[in-house]
């Protein structure tokens, strides 16, 4: 027989069942931890889908820039102009503006849900910490 179990027949440990624990976590936190995991799994979509569309619009910036650069190279073929004149030209188009100020908002919204994320996940980490301290001083004060 394990040690644990002969605890439990002598009365020195508690059973809880499953459900029980939960709402005695739940009553020591004043929150629900399994639903706050739920919750940090959703910000965590969410933050994946952010990361994935902030990484793509900065890696699509180059070609963004160098498509409208060489429309404007086919457009003003006769006037021979310079890289750097077509650079300047590219860089001002409205497509690129609108490109860029689309980039900023992917990139905000992948450091807000890298924020909210972290938030939820420390304060997880937190109830783990509470709970570990709650058995501790539930060992301390059982009777000898």
């Amino acid at each position: 027989m394990r040690r644990t179990d002969e605890l439990r027949e002598k009365g020195e440990i508690r059973h809880h069942a499953s459900g029980s624990a939960r709402e005695l976590l739940s009553a020591t936190l004043g929150s629900d931890p399994w639903q706050r995991i739920e919750e940090l799994r959703e910000i965590g979509q969410r933050k994946a889908e952010a990361e994935g569309l902030a990484y793509q619009m900065e890696h699509e910036r180059k070609h963004v820039l160098s498509k409208i650069a060489s429309e404007y190279a086919s457009t003003h073929a006769k006037e021979q102009l310079s890289e750097a004149k077509l650079d300047r030209m590219a860089h001002a188009d409205s497509r690129y503006l609108d490109f860029i100020k689309g980039s900023a908002v992917a990139i905000e919204k992948r450091e807000m849900a890298n924020s909210e994320y972290w938030a939820v996940r420390s304060e997880l980490e937190w109830d783990r910490a509470a709970v570990a301290h709650s058995n501790a001083m539930s060992r301390l004060e059982e009777p000898a």
